[in-house]
């Protein structure tokens, strides 16, 4: 996986250790690799303190293109989501729509610094 690869290459002095893992925590993703080989990634930013397992889609992103663009690609996710239910509120979108502009930017920026990537966000 890209974004264990990424963290181990980068020397993340804030690696955390337990008995049975080591994990990482940033900008809206913890990262957690156990003893067994197991790695499990989480959403921080969803709701609290209960971290919520990332779906299928998001997995690949940190998979293939890293740990950068896997929590951008997480916020990204969130942000829209957060706008959607918002809107069903009608509720002001405002603030969260400068927020989701700000994370899609980090990503566009993450995938284009990846090798011959020419992914964008934008484009659906």
């Amino acid at each position: 996986m890209k974004a264990g690869e990424d963290l181990k290459k980068e020397g993340k002095e804030k690696m955390w250790t337990t008995h049975n893992s080591e994990w990482y925590l940033d900008v809206g993703a913890k990262i957690e690799r156990f003893n067994s080989g197991e790695i499990v990634i989480l959403n921080t930013i969803s709701q609290g303190l209960n971290y919520t397992k990332i779906n299928d889609s998001q997995y690949a992103y940190f998979r293939d293109y890293g740990w950068d663009a896997g929590r951008y690609r997480l916020c990204v996710d969130e942000y829209r989501s957060r706008i959607i239910n918002a809107e069903i509120k009608k509720e002001s979108t405002e603030n969260l729509e400068v927020v989701l502009e700000e994370f899609e930017i980090k990503l566009d920026k993450a995938l284009q610094e990846l090798e011959g990537m020419t992914i964008f966000v934008n484009q659906n």
